[in-house]
């Protein structure tokens, strides 16, 4: 669901010291080639029930997620925070810090963005603006 709620702005130290889980509500598998299925069901609300009467919407459909995705996926437990969660990337993937920082935030936003992960941060955390060395504000 689309959800015009104001997210709190964090720093960019906040981000990496955040705990990335995985959303509960989801039913989720791992195959016999090591991949993750996701299933996602369809909302059950007036609007959806309407678009459903003129066209056809499936129930409920899957993604499987590749090599990389999975161990993404498994390691948002809500224990390992992005900043390690980079480091294992970098090393398992022969990719430098900020290569692997760059794809797995990119990755994470996705996931954040379809309601798949959520983000544990410390509260003291959320009122922090701190800006990075470009001089922006970092989530802006």
């Amino acid at each position: 669901m689309l959800s015009f709620k104001k997210q709190p702005k964090i720093s960019r130290e906040a981000m990496f010291n955040s705990k990335p889980t995985r959303n509960s509500a989801l039913d989720w598998e791992k195959n016999d080639e090591g991949e993750v299925s996701i299933t996602l069901h369809r909302a059950d609300s007036m609007k959806v029930r309407i678009i459903s009467k003129i066209f056809w919407v499936p129930d409920k459909r899957t993604m499987v997620l590749d090599q990389i995705g999975t161990q993404v996926w498994e390691m948002c437990d809500g224990r390992t925070t992005v900043e390690a969660m980079i480091r294992r990337l970098s090393e398992d993937h022969k990719l430098n810090n900020k290569e692997a920082e760059i794809s797995l935030l990119a990755y994470l936003k996705q996931l954040g963005q379809k309601n798949l992960v959520g983000f544990v941060v410390e509260k003291k955390d959320l009122g922090k603006k701190r800006k990075n060395a470009s001089g922006k504000v970092w989530g802006q």
